[in-house]
């Protein structure tokens, strides 16, 4: 299952919003996500200008650990809310994210998803 979509970069006042889709087959808590390796045009993107807006909530990547009653839907987009300098509409810009899944139910396992495609933002 891809993660990205073809419309999911956003420009936003401050840079982008990329959507995120959960590549499972039922709801996780959001402490059983973990979010890295965000990268836009082959740049690392420092975890501390990336959010991620989920359930009306804005949250740092760094407190999805703590978030074992908030759940991500499997119906729903979560978009990461990336600062980034003078993005631009219309422009396709290469844009990377490793989503990691570890699952409640199966404990020791580990599903990443690497997500890499060339996306026009809108």
């Amino acid at each position: 299952m891809n993660i990205l979509s073809d419309n999911s970069l956003r420009v936003t006042e401050k840079g982008f919003d990329l959507a995120l889709r959960l590549p499972w087959y039922r709801a996780l808590p959001l402490s059983t996500v973990e979010i890295k390796d965000v990268s836009i045009e082959g740049q690392a993107i420092d975890a501390a200008k990336i959010s991620l807006k989920i359930n009306g909530k804005n949250l740092r990547l760094d407190e999805l650990a703590e978030l074992s009653k908030e759940y991500w839907f499997v119906l729903d987009s979560a978009y990461l809310r990336i600062t980034y300098q003078e993005p631009q509409r219309g422009r396709n810009y290469e844009v990377g994210v490793t989503l990691t899944l570890y699952p409640p139910y199966i404990p020791g396992i580990a599903f990443p998803h690497e997500g890499k495609s060339r996306i026009c933002a809108s």
